[in-house]
């Protein structure tokens, strides 16, 4: 079986490193190619570095908020075009003239008013025909909010484009009106016969918006907009050492940076600059890999923990990529602080936060000014986990959104204007991305129920719900083993008080304490805390049946537990309750009943594990003891005490602790919190004279 254990234990071993390899290579893969720039700078701030002399020529690039302005301008500026199509003006001034002698023939006009209608039909056809000349302008979505009389567009008529104003254009509207005022005053009369005819049919654009064209000019005019502002010649000094970063100065080395991290021509080793980034982010996994190893070996038990953590860091390395390489998304709108968030929801604030400072230290490469960048994400995460408290608290997540967007906030801004020392250079745009930042952690809520459902982990909320009373398979306890079910409420008060003093999840152990006895319910009247007086069915059987039905309830219980879908880490509590301890009464009933008799102690034995964590071990050890104060025939301080310090000596003699994450001080700890606790419960009380 040794053998067997170890061949488990070595695949488990290759699977984690399977996945840090993976993940080391994915995010190697990502990294930009063009290597870092090697000096931090801050604006405002004195240049900490040697003196910087320009080592090639580079352009100085203008500052990304002025090209923003002169592309709006250009865009503002930039002319729509439109197409005069004569065709359209043609064909419907031949359809009224064609419609308008039908209309005649029809109603058999007589001689007496032929020459009005005719006058009329040609007044109309000769009006038609300077609105269709003069243009019928479209109504299109990109002419809202102009102003007609000031705003104007290129109009291309006969291979010629010219620039109008938008007011010389007809309507369809404004064409109607036009063609019933002059008709007043021409001839009133005429109005009647105009009314037998839906003008509006002939009036249609010919005037039309040509997208295509409008877009092309709009192209050429963004390739003429020129992003620098100068030259740095080679071997020219660039800043001093000591001097202050002033605007220009900033501006110079940041034109050197992107110059430098952009231009494959400047004389790098790429494969030197490869092999660096190779071996750089290797130390970065190893160094979560030692923190885990000497603070949450436990995690290193599974792939699945692993493969959780792994993924969150190179998701987070993928997205802030894709926002670094395009300018539609800004990489303040990742969501770092839901690192940390789900860590701490699953593992503990230690192992989130140091995990949470390795997502940033691999980010940073992609983001200019790394260290004001990694200082803003860590310092929202802090907030981010210390204001999330408690899952099941309704309402929590907009408190923590709230604090997270006043961080975030508070923390751009203050350093903003520690680089420009001026409030207006603040670029709100950023802030408002980060408020967007801020409120993804309104996600957290399906996002760890969908966690929990994949990697089999547990959040506090459903801990929370575990320990309901309510829950089914608590009832049915109650009323199956009610002496089993208030032991289980004992437990978990004593289990609970103790592990918080300790460190540990207080919220897991007490939903462990609730259901550690559930195998009960199958033979509960067995167990002395559901027995009634005078009635012990244990009477009937031999001492080693009797090991045997109270043995079972461990295995029964983990049986019930998968039946019932509990959570694995519950069910650890089921089967390390009692460790690989033996039932005391019955081995010794049967040693001193068969003194000649060879003793098999493995039928008196739990078949185990031992308590593998720091709130398996505390379990068994309240468990242990409440069982054992039920049976005291006097309770004093003296008699509590001595049954404490004997029930959990006895072990860790046995060896029950040696695998379990906790310290002779811890269990000290521990033993005065049962013994404040017991004497609480069975204080004696107060005798009133009568």
């Amino acid at each position: 079986m040794n053998w067997i254990k170890g061949i488990v234990k070595f695949w488990k071993t290759i699977q984690i490193v399977l996945l840090y390899i993976i993940s080391i290579l994915l995010v190697y893969f990502m990294f930009p190619r063009e290597g870092k720039f090697r000096y931090e700078y801050t604006k405002n701030k004195p240049w900490m570095h040697e003196n910087l002399v320009a080592p090639f020529d580079f352009p100085i690039y203008k500052p990304d908020q002025q090209v923003q302005r002169e592309r709006d301008s250009l865009l503002n500026n930039s002319q729509l075009y439109f197409i005069h199509d004569s065709l359209i003006g043609n064909n419907i001034v031949a359809t009224f003239n064609a419609d308008y002698s039908n209309m005649a023939s029809s109603m058999g006009i007589g001689v007496n008013i032929s020459d009005t209608w005719t006058l009329t039909g040609h007044v109309i056809a000769n009006m038609l025909e300077e609105i269709y000349d003069l243009g019928i302008i479209e109504r299109h979505p990109v002419l809202e909010g102009k102003s007609p009389d000031q705003a104007s567009v290129m109009v291309v008529k006969n291979g010629l484009a010219e620039e109008h104003r938008i007011a010389t254009f007809y309507t369809g509207p404004s064409a109607y009106q036009h063609i019933l005022r002059d008709l007043k005053g021409i001839n009133p009369g005429s109005l009647a016969i105009l009314n037998r005819m839906n003008l509006n049919d002939y009036l249609r654009p010919n005037t039309l918006y040509d997208e295509e064209m409008s877009i092309k000019v709009r192209e050429a005019t963004m390739e003429e907009l020129v992003l620098t502002q100068g030259m740095v010649q080679s071997g020219q000094l660039i800043i001093a050492r000591g001097e202050l970063v002033s605007g220009i100065d900033f501006l110079i080395i940041e034109s050197l940076r992107r110059e430098y991290e952009s231009n494959p021509n400047v004389g790098k080793n790429y494969l030197v600059v490869y092999v660096g980034q190779l071996l750089l982010i290797t130390l970065v996994f190893l160094a979560l890999f030692w923190f885990i190893y000497y603070f949450r070996k436990d995690i290193l038990t599974g792939s699945r923990q692993t493969f959780f953590t792994l993924g969150l860091i190179v998701v987070m390395v993928g997205l802030t990529r894709a926002a670094a390489t395009h300018e539609a998304v800004s990489v303040y709108v990742i969501p770092f602080v839901l690192v940390p968030i789900f860590l701490k929801t699953f593992f503990d604030i230690r192992y989130a936060l140091f995990v949470h400072m390795i997502t940033l230290l691999l980010a940073g490469f992609w983001v200019p000014n790394s260290y004001q960048f990694v200082l803003m994400n860590f310092l929202a995460g802090l907030v981010g986990v210390f204001s999330l408290r408690s899952y099941y608290k309704r309402g929590i997540l907009f408190y923590t959104a709230t604090f997270v967007v006043a961080a975030y906030a508070f923390i751009y801004i203050l350093l903003s204007i520690l680089q420009e020392g001026d409030f207006s250079q603040v670029n709100w745009i950023n802030v408002l991305w980060l408020t967007g930042n801020s409120f993804l952690i309104l996600t957290v809520y399906p996002l760890v129920f969908l966690f929990e459902r994949m990697f089999g982990f547990l959040s506090d909320a459903t801990l929370f719900e575990l320990s309901d009373t309510n829950q089914p398979l608590l009832r049915k306890l109650a009323e199956k083993a009610p002496g089993t079910f208030q032991h289980s409420m004992q437990v978990a008060s004593l289990a609970e008080e103790a592990i918080i003093k300790v460190g540990g999840n207080s919220l897991l152990v007490r939903a462990g304490a609730m259901y550690h006895d559930i195998g009960k319910m199958e033979n509960a009247h067995y167990f002395i805390e559901n027995q009634h007086e005078g009635s012990n069915p244990h009477n009937e059987l031999d001492f080693r049946a009797s090991a045997r039905v109270i043995i079972d309830h461990a295995i029964q219980g983990v049986e019930i537990g998968k039946k019932h879908k509990l959570p694995e880490k519950i069910i650890d509590f089921i089967t390390t309750h009692h460790g690989t301890s033996t039932v005391q009464y019955f081995y010794r009933s049967f040693i001193n009943s068969n003194p000649d008799d060879e003793v098999d102690i493995s039928e008196f034995t739990y078949p185990g594990p031992k308590p593998s964590s720091k709130e398996n071990a505390v379990l068994m050890m309240a468990d242990s003891v409440e069982a054992a104060s039920r049976t005291l025939k006097a309770y004093t301080s003296e008699s509590i005490s001595e049954l404490v310090e004997h029930i959990v000596g006895r072990q860790a003699e046995e060896d029950q602790f040696s695998e379990a994450d906790i310290t002779f001080a811890d269990i000290s700890i521990i033993k005065d919190i049962f013994k404040n606790r017991l004497s609480n419960i069975y204080h004696s009380r107060i005798e009133y004279p009568e």
